[in-house]
């Protein structure tokens, strides 16, 4: 196995310390050609003039590939537009590509698997349903995984009360799905152990919620004073912020635990962020 990770940021820097914990080869891009971890990395650019692709060469032996990478502006998949003849010399055994539980649209707060119809109205959204029947379509053995909101380390609800964006934003029974990064690199790796081409998995949680509940955990641990609450509709929200309010749903998992036989190491926003407050200060995570 050696695996390609097309676009090594946040969530391509989990997998791939998995990996190499492991000694499984890994080979990441990124648009400069640097990332801070040891494992190799090549410069890929789809959205550069001229473009600025990896080299052939660097891929030789690859045999699964992870595309991290959001569309590009005018809504296309930057990988297959450039790389899809490249990757189809390849012998793969394994693609996945990472895409969004936004494509279920607003439910009302029903919940949906990943048999549920794809109604979102979201420009973005459907861009990545497209995108989506792409990867499927692509002749690659390519499998979609959706991902609701990420959390983890450097990237939590501490870090929001740290840096001041601590609202405490309240709309009674609105609540959305989340998931630990290292939940989803341990999916990734159960599925890069069991391919099976054209599978879709939802990666959430077990726990969809009001977002005030992780600032008040978040608080209480850091045991800083909790930000007033704030409802909704009296703040200005950003286009994109207000976009993930106007929609609603709880996102199913049972897929990802019976097929892949996932155990989810952070069930819910406790153990998660239990386990970052615990590891920014050197201790031992409390049992739950």
């Amino acid at each position: 196995m050696k695996v390609l990770i097309l676009g090594g940021g946040y969530t391509g820097q989990r997998l791939a310390q998995l990996l190499a914990a492991q000694s499984i080869p890994v080979l990441a891009t990124t648009r400069s050609g640097q990332w801070p971890l040891d494992e190799p990395c090549v410069t890929f650019d789809a959205g550069s003039t001229p473009l600025l692709l990896p080299d052939p060469a660097a891929l030789a032996g690859v045999t699964h590939v992870l595309s991290t990478i959001p569309p590009l502006g005018d809504g296309g998949d930057p990988v297959l537009s450039t790389l899809l003849p490249t990757l189809q010399y390849l012998s793969l055994q394994w693609c996945g590509y990472l895409s969004t539980t936004g494509v279920y649209g607003d439910t009302q707060g029903a919940w949906v698997d990943e048999d549920s119809p794809l109604q979102s109205t979201n420009r973005r959204s459907q861009q990545r349903i497209a995108i989506e029947a792409q990867w499927l379509a692509s002749g690659l053995p390519a499998h979609i995984f959706r991902l609701p909101g990420i959390y983890g380390p450097g990237r939590s609800s501490f870090d929001r009360l740290r840096r001041g964006d601590n609202q405490r934003l309240l709309k009674p029974g609105h609540v959305f799905c989340r998931i630990h990064v290292d939940d989803i690199a341990a999916a990734l790796w159960a599925s890069l152990q069991q391919p099976n081409p054209g599978r879709i998995y939802n990666v959430s949680d077990d726990f969809p919620c009001e977002p005030a509940l992780l600032i008040e955990a978040a608080a209480q641990l850091m045991g800083v004073e909790l930000p007033p609450p704030l409802p909704v509709d009296a703040v200005e929200l950003s286009p994109m912020a207000a976009s993930f309010w106007s929609e609603c749903r709880r996102v199913r998992n049972d897929r990802l635990k019976q097929e892949l036989g996932v155990q989810l190491r952070y069930p819910s926003y406790r153990e998660g962020l239990a386990a970052i407050w615990a590891a920014e200060n050197h201790e031992e995570p409390i049992p739950r």
